[in-house]
């Protein structure tokens, strides 16, 4: 029996003899079981886990970082802790040891607005720059090239058409011109300037969207505006037109116009305490202005409201609030009086640091 079997061993031998390993154990196939499937329980108790004794001794530490201990408070606990005032969070604070005015933050939320009817923005501020009047005495440089300019001009006409046919697919907007919205926009812009000049809130709300309030009404909730339209320098163009859906490919359009106004304006601003801090009440100023009107075409009753302001590159900057030591030391002579107000410097650590130079130079000269 034996010498009929050797020379199969030694077929064996010669060819060489592979050992493959089979699993009985397949997690992948146990996922209605949670915890065979993630190796807390044995499919079979018969044999042994995946991690042997070995194993298991090294990585127990590696096992420890995986779990992360969270001292949860009871819901209970929360509801009892809102309810309770100042003086009371403060003795619970320090019954657990706690410092309530240095360890705990105050409680602090932050609330916004949202809507749909408006955008919290200008959706393409781009203007071009024949319509600018460079007017800044100091135009910052630009190194764009030719070509760049040539495309930005280009989409922007693109974009200009596609908006104005996106807004004539409208019910009640199926006549929407450049031609025939200046003078609409005009009126809404002087009487949105009243409005704020009176403090008429419910009147404001139907001149203006949510974004241009928030802008607009701090000027007169702790001071006054006085303001005075004496007239268009040059007639109102729309310069560009943009529609766009908020959310995004959602249909709920909202377009937006830039109207470009050039007029003759009086304007005063005062603070709480009747101060002068802006403009003259007297003077007259040449302003040049690119106003952003909003409408939710969307809607039937969508209106166009004043949004926001645009200030292309070549623009003047905007003239900053009155120096308070100019308006207190004035000169009785009116010659000597400045003819144009001094920015405030807001950077105060600057003008410590000049002041302490000056005083040092002083020293020195003494000396």
């Amino acid at each position: 029996m034996l010498s009929r079997q050797l020379p199969q061993l030694r077929l064996l031998a010669s060819t060489g003899c592979v050992t493959t390993q089979i699993c009985s154990v397949h997690h992948h196939k146990e996922r209605h079981d949670l915890e065979r499937f993630i190796g807390m329980k044995r499919s079979n108790p018969a044999k042994a886990n995946r991690n042997t004794n070995t194993n298991e001794y090294l990585f127990r530490k590696a096992r420890a970082k995986k779990t992360l201990i969270i001292d949860l408070p009871e819901d209970s606990q929360i509801r009892e802790r809102e309810k309770l005032g100042p003086n009371e969070l403060r003795y619970k604070f320090l019954e657990k040891g706690i410092n309530p005015y240095k360890d705990v933050t105050p409680r602090t939320w932050t609330e916004h607005q949202a809507t749909y009817q408006s955008f919290y923005g200008v959706i393409d501020s781009f203007i071009k720059p024949s319509y600018v009047i460079n007017n800044d005495p100091n135009p910052p440089a630009t190194n764009k090239k030719f070509t760049t300019k040539v495309k930005e001009q280009v989409s922007h006409i693109y974009h200009d058409q596609k908006s104005v046919r996106r807004i004539r697919k409208k019910e009640g907007l199926q006549s929407f011109s450049k031609k025939s919205m200046p003078p609409v926009l005009e009126k809404i812009y002087i009487d949105a300037h009243q409005a704020l000049v009176n403090r008429n809130k419910n009147e404001l709300h139907n001149l203006i969207t949510e974004h241009a309030f928030a802008k607009m009404w701090p000027d007169v909730e702790n001071g006054s505006v006085r303001w005075e339209l004496i007239r268009f320098n040059e007639p109102t163009k729309i310069v560009s037109v943009r529609c766009e859906d908020n959310p995004g490919r959602s249909g709920n359009d909202i377009a937006q116009v830039i109207a470009r106004f050039h007029s003759t304006q009086k304007l005063a601003v005062y603070d709480r305490f009747g101060k002068l801090v802006l403009g003259s009440e007297t003077d007259e100023k040449d302003t040049l202005e690119f106003v952003v009107f909003e409408c939710h075409v969307a809607s039937l009753d969508g209106e166009w409201r004043l949004h926001d302001k645009v200030y292309p590159s070549g623009i003047a900057p905007k003239e900053g609030p009155l120096d308070k030591k100019i308006i207190e030391n004035l000169p009785e002579d009116e010659e000597l009086r400045p003819t144009a107000s001094v920015p405030l410097k807001v950077r105060i650590t600057e003008r410590i640091n000049e002041e302490i130079k000056e005083e040092q130079e002083k020293e020195k000269i003494e000396k």
